[in-house]
């Protein structure tokens, strides 16, 4: 494995600044635009790229994740907004159509901007993902009090602690090696008086109002162009694997192989997860 530095930079978007990782691009080098999941940070993709690093990466946190902007005060972070942010950035940014990596919820948003933009996507990889998360319309008005109600639930004082601490709370939240639990950390929090504090935004917490029905879903999967590469773990969630038996027959171009690990598969087994990807993008 090569030890490959990762630069900080940053993107101006009209909503605000995106915080990102790069490698050293060069120009005859394939670009890749990297999306982490839920609670996660743009470190997550580290280990894979100082596993690939003959590839261009730019791994971005997500609005109100580690160093990018928060939405503004009174609003809340609904699953498309991340999607026009991420075809704002791509448009205004990148040359496209570009290679699109997306880990748990990056890989949901990467499967909805590959739906509904497939001339911005070349290729697509699912690092466990699979479908969206879905819902039946009799479930509309349960969903929609719940999400209410938690809004009321993340107006709590941020706590301080020890980095320690939060290593230790964030393997236990993730199922996720302490190699792993660090370098997220070290990007999710901010010194302040007497210790640390996450700087994710709390609004993450909310829940969704609305979700997509099953045949919405359906609709957007299929209409993605891009082979695509779906790395699925070995000890992932259950409801990952259900979504692959519910979804897979709605992808034009679907590559599915099995990596060895939990759900931040791409972190505490990076090398097997990197030989998927490299295999996929060189010779699909």
């Amino acid at each position: 494995m090569s030890h490959i530095l990762c630069l900080p930079t940053e993107f101006a978007l009209p909503q605000g600044n995106i915080a990102a990782l790069q490698n050293e691009h060069k120009d005859d080098q394939e670009p890749i635009l990297a999306l982490h999941g839920w609670l996660d940070n743009a470190a997550s993709f580290i280990p894979l790229i100082q596993n690939i690093p003959t590839v261009n990466w730019t791994a971005v946190d997500l609005p109100g994740h580690g160093a990018s902007f928060h939405r503004p005060a009174h609003t809340y972070y609904h699953f498309i907004d991340w999607v026009s942010d991420l075809v704002s950035l791509i448009k205004m940014h990148f040359k496209s159509p570009i290679v699109i990596v997306g880990h748990s919820l990056g890989g949901m948003l990467a499967t909805v901007l590959a739906g509904l933009y497939p001339e911005l996507v070349k290729k697509l990889v699912l690092i466990d993902a699979a479908g969206l998360v879905t819902q039946e319309p009799s479930e509309g008005v349960q969903q929609l009090r719940q999400a209410l109600d938690s809004r009321q639930m993340n107006t709590k004082q941020s706590k301080t602690f020890s980095l320690p601490a939060a290593v230790k709370a964030r393997m236990q939240s993730g199922d996720i090696a302490q190699p792993s639990a660090e370098l997220l950390v070290k990007r999710s929090v901010i010194e302040v008086e007497g210790g640390w504090q996450w700087r994710s935004d709390k609004r993450l917490y909310s829940r969704s109002p609305i979700r997509l029905s099953e045949q919405q879903a359906q609709s957007i999967i299929e209409s993605i162009h891009a082979p695509t590469l779906m790395c699925l773990a070995s000890q992932g969630y259950p409801s990952i694997k259900q979504n692959f038996d519910k979804f897979r027959h709605c992808y034009q171009n679907l590559i599915k192989v099995d990596v060895t690990g939990h759900h931040h598969c791409h972190m505490d087994n990076p090398s097997e997860t990197a030989l998927a990807i490299r295999n996929f993008i060189t010779k699909v």
